[in-house]
């Protein structure tokens, strides 16, 4: 009996969100860092599709000549680096999230987040002009 316990507590730990995320951080993958800013977190809406604002997000990180880092085109989600070409306050390694969801009233919500919150400011100021063009 402390046998099965033991096996299904065992089991209940590993399937815990937090558990699974480690070879993720590990790896350099996890975006749990970024789901938990606050501080650093700007957020603005646009009427283009989803999936076309993540495309345009993109494509200002390619123009801008910033690292994509690794990115999930399902989840629609971008986390990029090399802002000190564009923003001198900041490091190379310095991480910058772009989320892109959809709203209830079928607008799009790009969110900026970093956890040096100038630079999350600033982006966001960048990208909701570009976004503009």
């Amino acid at each position: 009996m402390k046998k099965l316990i033991l096996f299904i507590s065992f089991i209940f730990v590993m399937s815990s969100c937090a558990v699974l995320d480690y070879p993720k951080r590990v790896a350099g993958y996890s975006i749990a860092n970024f789901e938990n800013e606050q501080d650093g977190r700007f957020a603005f809406a646009s009427d283009l599709e989803p999936k076309k604002a993540y495309n345009k997000c993109n494509l200002f990180l390619f123009e801008n000549n910033l690292q994509v880092n690794f990115e999930n085109k399902k989840k629609l989600y971008i986390v990029a680096s090399k802002f000190s070409l564009i923003f001198e306050h900041t490091l190379d390694s310095t991480e910058v999230a772009f989320f892109v969801s959809q709203t209830d009233d079928k607008k799009t919500k790009i969110e900026v987040i970093s956890n040096n919150v100038r630079l999350a400011k600033f982006v966001y100021n960048k990208l909701s002009e570009y976004f503009k063009k």
